[in-house]
């Protein structure tokens, strides 16, 4: 059999479009003899598309258009694989359509109507019959691998999970040459093709790289990544076929991999939403001149455009000085990069206002100015504005970002990516051209940028100069990389004030940062959309926006748990039941003891273990003789017929051999 995997990127949702891109390449597949075309998860409706799925028109057109889709590959005689997020009783289910004969066959929706229920059940693989080849389908392959069911020859595996930095195995064919996929497939025996998707789907982004593996573990067809393609290969299980080399495989690289992830993702947000050029905000710092040259990348120069802003609070030579080195750095990467540059003078803030602006308000009124300058130049232009927020300004200073977004404000392309990370990605960019001014590219850039990030998160406590006097201190502490650290250990791990690296040298200074993360939860959720391409971002990090605690440590104490309680309780419940017990087996041997007229010192003797042992012994003597004394008895009365049995007076047999006694049960 051979097998099709078509690594497309269309608009999330364009049911009509994706279902006609389908057939295109059911067509192109066909051709190539191929009997079966997998597509990727995400095209529909994502991998998360909360209440969408239960809509019922949306329903409504999906199935029309699979079932337009049955008819117009029918003549091919190409089956197709095409998975979609569905709700089942209001419980999603990611879904695998198997079109062939001209049918739409739901595959896991039909299990799950079998078994009367949608369960984890209903995601266990899903088996069906191409060309003699016996295909399983999963979209976890991890669990299911070793869970193949026997006599496949086949499994699909649909990667559903977007792409992870920090998770090699999310890309694909680029994971391989590290030893992910190949000893599992080889253990289970069967072939293995990974459908892996391509395209920015909301905050989800994939980078491509399909491929087929044979039931040795070695690659013998890859797609390319970041960029579309149609992969046909001839499966046949048992048979060697002809592998790629190791040596040949594309090999992980976080920055490349990260870098071409931000791109796509630009590419696909801009063009989904309309617009065909974006404006980019200018400072000459490392997170706005690297985004200038993502924006570039995934739009083209011709298609962006920087806006730099000249600055009203100069009054000393060196600030004059500062000044024009940082105009000429944004002329310089303009230039670099070939893009439109478009300066504008804020003047005096006091001006605009009409009054006097206190110096600890310009700051902040020059930030929402911009934001005017930048609103006005988009709409002039008819572009959207990209942000250059990372995920450290969004943990430490998201009310003040807030003043700097605009309508037009589409998505924050570093928004999952930490400050000390640009470096690295700056560095990756200058590899392939040196359009960055390198200056801007260095641990000083980050360092200035970052001493401005908490320059602004100590307005919170400006009211207070004690307290903002304090923290300015514990600031201070902190190397860029050991804060990131900090935001990093306690948004994408989860861990605890008392398990981050940084605090067991500096807990005060650990508890700020988190208090300050848990203060700015309501203003994160307006931010601008970023794509997703850690362990974990914010919008998946909800807290509650009202919430008074903050993690303050454990100060030393061991951490205690609701299982603590539950196993305390379980351990007095069963130590009062053998409290009871004992006190009702005291009360039982005394109550005997009366009876049968013991002493106390022979009451404790019965009750204690050796007693209870021998008593024990003797009842099983006792029982040994009594039924050896039956077996005898009835042999007896087999012997001499119907009479008295010796040595049980009174005992008389039956009609059957059986020996009745009138005061014995023979059990």
């Amino acid at each position: 059999m051979k097998l099709a995997l078509a690594q497309i990127d269309m608009r999330l949702g364009d049911i009509e479009g994706i279902c006609s891109r389908i057939a295109d390449q059911a067509a192109l597949a066909a051709a190539g003899g191929a009997q079966l075309l997998c597509t990727p998860a995400p095209l529909f409706a994502g991998v998360q598309p909360t209440t969408l799925i239960d809509y019922a028109n949306y329903e409504h057109d999906l199935v029309v258009h699979l079932r337009e889709l049955a008819v117009r590959v029918e003549a091919s005689q190409i089956a197709c694989l095409v998975p979609a997020v569905i709700s089942i009783d209001q419980v999603p289910l990611m879904e695998c359509f198997l079109i062939r004969e001209g049918r739409v066959i739901p595959l896991r929706a039909m299990m799950a109507e079998r078994l009367g229920r949608a369960d984890a059940a209903s995601w266990e693989p899903a088996v069906f019959e191409v060309a003699g080849t016996r295909i399983a389908v999963t979209f976890d392959f991890a669990r299911d691998i070793t869970q193949v069911p026997r006599g496949c020859d086949v499994l699909v595996y649909f990667q559903a999970s977007g792409f992870d930095a920090t998770c090699e195995q999310t890309s694909a064919v680029a994971s391989v040459a590290d030893g992910h996929f190949s000893d599992d497939v080889a253990r289970s025996g069967v072939w293995l093709a990974c459908m892996a998707p391509i395209g920015g789907f909301d905050e989800t982004v994939f980078t491509g790289g399909s491929f087929v593996m044979d039931d040795g573990g070695r690659v013998v067809a890859a797609a390319p990544c970041f960029e579309e393609g149609l992969l046909i290969q001839d499966v046949c299980r048992g048979v060697m076929a002809p592998g790629i080399d190791q040596y040949e495989l594309p090999r992980f690289n976080r920055e490349e991999w990260l870098w071409e992830a931000l791109r796509i993702h630009v590419r696909d947000t801009v063009t989904a939403r309309g617009f065909a050029r974006a404006v980019v905000p200018l400072e000459g710092d490392l997170p706005t001149s690297l985004l200038a040259a993502l924006a570039v990348d995934a739009l083209g120069s011709r298609n962006v455009v920087g806006i730099e802003f000249a600055r009203s609070d100069v009054f000393t030579p060196r600030q004059e000085a500062l000044e024009r080195d940082r105009v000429e750095r944004i002329r310089a990467l303009a230039a670099n990069l070939n893009i439109q540059l478009v300066e504008r003078d804020q003047g005096d803030v006091s001006r605009w206002m009409d009054r006097d602006v206190p110096a600890r308000d310009a700051g902040r009124l020059r930030v929402g100015i911009d934001a005017i300058y930048l609103a006005d130049v988009a709409h002039e232009l008819g572009a959207c504005v990209l942000s250059p927020v990372t995920k450290t300004d969004a943990a430490l200073i998201p009310e003040a970002l807030l003043s700097a977004s605009t309508p037009r404000t589409l998505c924050a392309p570093f928004g999952d990516v930490y400050l000390t990370e640009l470096e690295f990605l700056a560095r990756y960019r200058n590899r392939r051209s040196a359009a960055i001014p390198l200056e801007t590219v260095s641990l000083a850039a980050v360092e200035e940028r970052m001493e401005a990030i908490c320059s602004a998160a100590l307005s919170a406590f400006e009211d207070e100069p004690e307290r903002a006097a304090a923290a300015a201190a514990l600031f201070a502490e902190l190397e860029p990389a050991q804060l990131d650290g900090i935001i990093e250990g306690h948004v994408d791990r989860n861990a605890v004030l008392d398990d981050l690296p940084a605090a067991r040298g500096n807990g005060a200074a650990a508890a700020l940062v988190l208090l300050l993360i848990r203060q700015g939860e309501g203003y994160r959720r307006s931010l601008p959309m970023a794509p997703i391409v850690s362990a974990r971002a914010f919008p998946e990090r909800l807290w509650p926006v009202s919430l008074g605690w903050s993690d303050l440590g454990r100060g030393g104490a061991a951490a205690e748990r609701v299982s603590d309680l539950v196993e305390g309780e379980l351990e007095r419940f069963e130590s009062r039941g053998a409290e009871y017990g004992e006190r009702v087996r005291g009360e039982i041997m005394n109550l005997l003891g009366n009876l049968l007229g013991l002493t106390p010192e022979q009451q404790a003797e019965l009750a204690s273990e050796e007693g209870q042992r021998r008593m024990r012994e003797s009842a099983e003597r006792f029982e040994s003789q009594l039924r050896e004394a039956l077996s005898h008895a009835a042999e007896d009365a087999d012997h001499h017929g119907e009479g008295h049995v010796p040595g049980f007076p009174g005992s008389s047999t039956s009609g059957h051999g059986g020996v009745h006694f009138p005061y014995f049960s023979q059990n």
